[in-house]
């Protein structure tokens, strides 16, 4: 019996580890799909810190809003003329639901992957990784492969957690860089799942052929936020800097708005905003880290890929304006495309790509506007990944094998197509 303690108390704490609740505090909230006429009105709430953007299509727009907001701003939208149905009232209980539901999933299926300190060999494609998994899983490949693979930390996260950076070397020395980020929203667990998923491609074996390139992935850029999301607020976005010094106790700053390119455009500066700025560009460390890491490979920097969700949309600059095209839109749009038909052809998933703030809505202080701005990036795309809505951030985790396989599969168009 006391040989069997151990085990016992191991699946006990991944099983506590998965059902810890993160959807207490969002008790009363509700997600809308507005309608009626195309409007600036939800963005100026977003940015008031009276509503939460989910879906940036501009002709239906789903948006979360706290039970303490719901009347002031059904007040103003139907002010403005914009009608509104209500997906989900109480959005702590389809939280709850949908978790429960992922539980049942994986408990029928009975056949699990394991990650554990001492043996992490793949990434987890049945449950969303959690932070410490992730680095076991990096810390390994670094190990087994080795020095075709280097791992290193260039930065620690406001709650003194490690920003990775794998590089995946080339065998060629003057070769061209490609930068993954992942992980950059907290809410978006799709994200790092894929980049993951991307890293594991590219490090054992299919992605031989490909060697031609080095590889450099930050797979998860927002750990502080991205653990909250388990253990406080499901849906959380930002970075958990403390601003109580910034004229309210709200938590955290959007990272990707924090970066120094037309900084302010398409932001907040209000702290308690989803998309809030920061109090300077690059005040925060997790974003710091980044780009001081990315300016180190400067010069041979060819592209930025970006993951985030939802949408199913490849973004490419910019985002700041819509009055003005990126230099070399035409190679952005075709390279785009070949994404798309090779994401299309694996699941027959549609991918749409769409200029940032032309097709969707305008931000700045983003990653790519600022790499395809500040860097030698020819190339700088934000993936917008699955699905259309239906989930959204809440995207259950039998999604995540066969997002890995159609980005894996448009991915290597895109490296097709570039030089």
């Amino acid at each position: 019996m006391h040989k069997m303690l151990p085990l016992l108390l191991t699946t006990l704490l991944a099983c506590y580890r998965q059902t810890e609740g993160s959807y207490q505090y969002l008790a009363g909230h509700q997600i809308w799909k507005l309608g009626g006429k195309e409007s600036a009105l939800p963005g100026q709430l977003m940015a008031d810190g009276l509503l939460d953007i989910l879906d940036h299509s501009r002709k239906l727009q789903q948006v979360r809003v706290a039970p303490h907001h719901i009347d002031r701003v059904s007040e103003l939208l139907q002010k403005d003329g914009i009608s509104y149905e209500i997906l989900v009232d109480d959005l702590a209980s389809h939280v709850e639901g949908i978790e429960n539901s992922e539980r049942r999933r994986r408990d029928v299926s009975g056949n699990h992957q394991t990650c554990t300190e001492s043996h992490c060999p793949e990434p987890l494609t049945d449950v969303y990784m959690r932070f410490d998994q992730m680095e076991w899983y990096l810390k390994q490949l670094n190990e087994t492969h080795y020095p075709n693979v280097s791992l290193s930390s260039i930065g620690k996260s406001h709650e003194n957690r490690d920003i990775w950076l794998l590089h995946i070397k080339s065998n060629k020395p003057d070769a061209r860089a490609i930068w993954i980020e992942g992980g950059i929203h907290a809410r978006e667990r799709i994200s790092p799942a894929v980049a993951f998923g991307l890293i594991s491609k590219l490090a054992t074996g299919d992605g031989a052929k490909y060697n031609d390139f080095d590889f450099f992935l930050a797979p998860m850029a927002n750990p502080d936020g991205y653990e909250y999301t388990f253990t406080g607020d499901r849906m959380w976005r930002k970075n958990r800097r403390a601003n109580s010094h910034q004229r309210s106790n709200c938590y955290g700053v959007d990272l990707n708005r924090n970066w120094d390119f037309k900084f302010g455009v398409g932001a907040s500066n209000y702290p308690c905003s989803e998309v809030y700025m920061g109090p300077s560009p690059f005040s925060e460390p997790e974003t710091k880290a980044l780009k001081d890491a990315m300016l180190e490979r400067n010069g041979s920097l060819l592209m930025l890929f970006s993951l985030h969700s939802y949408g199913q949309d490849l973004l490419y600059p910019w985002g700041w304006t819509s009055q003005e095209e990126a230099e070399n839109k035409d190679e952005l749009v075709r390279v785009g495309q070949a994404f798309a038909e090779g994401a299309r052809e694996i699941h027959n998933h549609d991918y749409d790509v769409v200029n940032s703030a032309g097709g969707l809505y305008y931000a700045s202080g983003a990653t790519d506007d600022w790499a395809y701005s500040e860097t030698s990036a020819r190339y700088a795309y934000t993936l917008e990944l699955r699905d259309k809505g239906e989930r959204g951030f809440l995207l259950t985790s039998e999604a995540i094998k066969p997002s890995i396989e159609e980005v894996w599969n448009g991915f290597q168009k895109i490296l097709q197509n570039i030089g």
